[in-house]
Parts: C-alpha cells; sequence; structure tokens
C-alpha cells in the first residue's frame, strides 16, 4: 500500500512546505491522445494505464490523478449517471431496488482497482497515484435526500479505503461549490472519512469546485485534510483558509492562468491541480506546457 506524498504529509501535519506539487487533470483529455471515444477508454484499464503512465513521464508531474471525477465509485454504490452533458457526468438518482452500498465488484470500481496496481507497476515511486470521489454532499443531493449525510460518507470511506489500499496515496473528494453546506454537520460527518484515510496512509483532499464561498466554513475548519478551492472564483473562502494559518491547495482555471492567492500565504500551498479536468479545454498538444506553468 502505497502512502501520501511526503510534502502532503509535511502539510497536514504542520511542518513546513517546500514548493507545492503538481497534479494537472488530465484523466479524461488522455483519451485523446490516440483519438479514443472517452466513455470506452474510462472502461479500458490497460489503455488508460500505458497511456496516463506515459503522460506522467514525460511531464514530470508529482502526483497523476487517474481519475478525475468520471463518478465510478457512485456507481459502484448505487447511482446512476448522465452523461448527456458530456465530462464529468451527473449524478441521476439511484439504481431501483439497489441497496445503496459501495461494491469494489460493481460498476467502475474494478477498472479503477486494476488500473491503480497497473500504473503503479510502471511509474517511479517518486510519482503519487490519485483517485477522485464523489462527495458525500453530492451523494445526498442525488439521493434525493433520502439519504442522510452520515450515511452518504460511509458511501465515500468505502471507496476511499478500496482505492487507499489499492495504491492511492491522494484521495481526493470533490464537492459542488454551489451546494448548501452545514458546516458544523459536514466537519462531523466527514471525520471518520479524513481519519481513515491517515489510518491508511493516504492524503485526503477536499476539492470543492467552482464558486466556493459557501464552503469557506467547512475549508477553514480543522481535521486532518488538504482543503482545494479555485482562489480566483472563491476570494471568502481564501480569507477563511489564511485566518485559520492552514495548509491548503489551489484549482487553477484551465485557461492556465495562475489564481490569484490574495490574502493567502504562499508557503503553505501543497497542491496545486484544475478546477476541471483538461479535457475539451486544452489541446493535447499543448498540454505538457499547461503542466509546466502550473505556478503560483
Amino acid at each position: 500500500m502505497a502512502g501520501a506524498p511526503a510534502a502532503l504529509r509535511a502539510a497536514l501535519e504542520g511542518r513546513p512546505i517546500e514548493r507545492p506539487l503538481r497534479a494537472p487533470l488530465l484523466a479524461a483529455l488522455a483519451a485523446e491522445v490516440e483519438e479514443l471515444d472517452l466513455r470506452e477508454f474510462l472502461a479500458d484499464a490497460g489503455k488508460r494505464s500505458r497511456i496516463l503512465a506515459g503522460l506522467a513521464q514525460s511531464m514530470g508531474v508529482d502526483v497523476l490523478v487517474l481519475d478525475s471525477g468520471s463518478g465510478w465509485d457512485a456507481e459502484s454504490s448505487g447511482f446512476v449517471t448522465d452523461w448527456a452533458a458530456g465530462y464529468p457526468p451527473a449524478l441521476a438518482g439511484t439504481l431501483s431496488g439497489v441497496e445503496l452500498r459501495f461494491d469494489p465488484a460493481r460498476g467502475g470500481a474494478p477498472v479503477i482497482l486494476d488500473l491503480l496496481q497497473r500504473v503503479r507497476a510502471v511509474v517511479p515511486d517518486a510519482v503519487s497515484l490519485a483517485v477522485t470521489l464523489v462527495g458525500p454532499r453530492m451523494l445526498v443531493a442525488a439521493g434525493s435526500d433520502a439519504l442522510g449525510l452520515p450515511a452518504a460518507t460511509q458511501l465515500v470511506l468505502a471507496a476511499a479505503r478500496a482505492v487507499a489500499e489499492a495504491g492511492s496515496g491522494v484521495v481526493i473528494v470533490r464537492e459542488d461549490g454551489g451546494a448548501e453546506v452545514d458546516d458544523a454537520a459536514y466537519a462531523a460527518a466527514t471525520a471518520p472519512l479524513w481519519r481513515s484515510l491517515q489510518f491508511f496512509r493516504s492524503a485526503g483532499v477536499l476539492q470543492v469546485s467552482g464558486a466556493a464561498d459557501g464552503w469557506a466554513g467547512v475549508l477553514a475548519g480543522a481535521g486532518p485534510f488538504l482543503p482545494v478551492f479555485n482562489a480566483r472564483e472563491s476570494p471568502g473562502a481564501a480569507a477563511a483558509v489564511a485566518g485559520a494559518g492552514r495548509p491548503y491547495g489551489l484549482a487553477l482555471p484551465t485557461d492556465v492562468v495562475a489564481s490569484p492567492v490574495g490574502p493567502l500565504a504562499t508557503e503553505r500551498c501543497a497542491l496545486l491541480t484544475h478546477d476541471r479536468d483538461l479535457a475539451g479545454e486544452v489541446p493535447v498538444r499543448d498540454v505538457a506546457g499547461v503542466a509546466a506553468a502550473m505556478t503560483i
């Protein structure tokens, strides 16, 4: 079982950070390398591992994000994904008559677990592997509130444990910045998730997409996770995180211009990623330059 990158462990333990790790979001864009159909590509662990490993080695990334939000984990827990608007798919409710339970043999889980093992065998140990999971607040919304936050967190925890045991040193839990959230309830419900990732020696990342000022209290709150957000769209969250003195990560916009950090102390920035996958945003020929330009 791979552990969290040393830089992220240092950040979560309050130790100095030498530089932020680069984790470009290119898991879906990778299908364009060989002009493959995206959904067929996502279902093929062999092709995914070969192309993603090649991209990682050619670009010198620190964290290789193998899945940037395909909803594989939600499907494996009994949810339905809707691809009508493209990638990333939306959640469209739950399967009728199916128990909401993470099943590593259902949905996209077998492909992801196979993918982790394949990529771990060919990329250098210095490259950490990451997988993105649908956050519990998003699962609650997709379940028409029939699923409570604690129960939704247990689904995420089960998926997180599976990928951590398969070699994911970073687990990214993605939430929608436009969703309403009760800070105290969310912190209480997700505490077991972050503690479990600590136990499995993986770094927990909470990435809130879009305008995330409504999540400022959660992002700035205590807990062994790294908050990640788009500072350009979320000045309130940036100010809250700065006031808390927390380590943090930035989700850079796909136009390659670095997000202004505002009041944030740059020496606390531990991770640079993107606010969405580069698929459809950046030509494949330019992806190496985009990764190299990730800076603050």
